[in-house]
């Protein structure tokens, strides 16, 4: 306990520590890693439970390492349990949609996976494209930074469009909509020498579509994104 409390004033956190003796607690949520050994013996598999207000489980995700998890915002974002999901940023206004880049963490550690996303309004009578829509420019976001991994990006159910004079049905948004961008921070040397120096991480995007109308399809458009990370070390308890 006294451990405990030193670590979390020393970091200013003010929720709830377990000191929990013997991992009985550990034991009882059947997440003991019984391969540690030595000074990490007794010790959990690095994981996070989400509960709601009656105490059911509604989420439970585990990692391989520690190092690497989730933060509590990108695992909130993906249960669509945070009202305002992610911390928006400067709307960047397009030809024929608006473009709010936003993220469910502004300061992050070497390791930590956090979601970045786009909320995308098209204009008055404007329809894009859905990833995978044969014959047109889609909607697409490309990252070209380093520092960090990505996984594939997430993009809402589309909506079947019927052109009539082309008689073809296609997959549109025509509709404000949210893309998500899971990204992992990198463990490397320099990104760690980074954090320590608690510079930012800024990380260029790209917000490709071709946008139509009930007269006419234009020409494919480009949206520049931005998002800016403050790096900080990763923190990890002394003690047993």
């Amino acid at each position: 306990m006294a451990t405990l409390r030193a670590f979390a004033d020393k970091h200013g956190i003010t929720f709830p520590l377990l000191s929990d003796a013997g991992s009985a607690t550990i034991r009882a949520w059947g997440i003991l890693n019984a391969d540690a050994t030595g000074r990490e013996a007794g010790i959990p598999y690095p994981g996070t439970f989400v509960l709601d207000a009656q105490g059911v489980i509604v989420s439970r995700s585990f990692e391989r390492a520690y190092q690497e998890r989730e933060t509590a915002a990108a695992i909130l974002l993906a249960l669509q349990q945070s009202v305002a999901g992610a911390e928006g940023g400067t709307a960047v206004v397009g030809k024929y949609l608006v473009a709010r880049p936003g993220q469910t963490d502004t300061i992050a550690a070497p390791g930590h996976k956090l979601t970045l996303t786009v909320d995308v309004t098209p204009g008055p009578g404007i329809r894009v494209y859905a990833p995978g829509q044969a014959g047109y420019r889609f909607v697409t976001l490309t990252l070209s930074a380093s520092g960090f991994t990505a996984a594939p990006a997430g993009y809402p159910q589309p909506r079947p469009f019927f052109y009539a004079p082309l008689k073809e049905t296609v997959q549109v948004f025509d509709r404000p909509f949210r893309i998500t961008q899971p990204i992992t921070i990198a463990l490397t040397p320099e990104l760690r020498r980074r954090a320590t120096a608690r510079e930012t991480l800024t990380i260029e995007g790209r917000l490709e579509y071709q946008a139509c109308d009930e007269r006419v399809c234009y020409a494919p458009d480009v949206v520049p994104l931005r998002w800016g990370i403050e790096l900080r070390p990763f923190v990890r308890k002394q003690g047993p």
